[in-house]
């Protein structure tokens, strides 16, 4: 893929599936319109993680908005607000990284804000790798 956008995702349930057959980790950005630190993450880290092919057969890397109005499709297919789904999660803190297995349990713990952005992508690549681990059905 040379798109480095972040694919925006409104529909869990079939999100769950694709991650389920193709035995890949959902690494979960929760993000808003209007915040500057996702902005960083996405332009300093996630995008370049995304061109340079990092992970890309381990994780499907997606993002959602809790801005107000925002809505989904939770992993039960129920239409939720997206800042439902994501208080759910105890996120009140954009950004904040999910990293999530198919049935939406969380399988590592999740990166609330931003200290240092020249830390961030190994914080990431560590917690993506501990995640790996407890993935049901994958062998490394």
């Amino acid at each position: 893929m040379s798109e480095s956008r972040i694919i925006r995702v409104h529909d869990f349930h079939k999100l769950a599936e694709q991650a389920r057959r193709e035995q890949r980790l959902i690494m979960l950005l929760v993000s808003q319109a209007d915040c500057p630190y996702c902005h960083l993450v996405k332009e300093e880290v996630i995008h370049p993680m995304i061109l340079g092919g990092d992970f890309k057969d381990e994780i499907l890397i997606r993002e959602i908005f809790i801005d107000a109005g925002e809505k989904l499709i939770d992993f039960q297919g129920r239409d939720v607000e997206a800042a439902d789904f994501a208080h759910g999660y105890g996120v009140y803190v954009t950004p904040t990284l999910l990293f999530l297995g198919p049935d939406g349990r969380e399988l590592a713990k999740q990166m609330v804000g931003v200290n240092t952005i020249e830390m961030y992508y190994y914080y990431v690549a560590q917690s993506v790798r501990a995640a790996l681990q407890k993935l049901p059905g994958r062998h490394s």
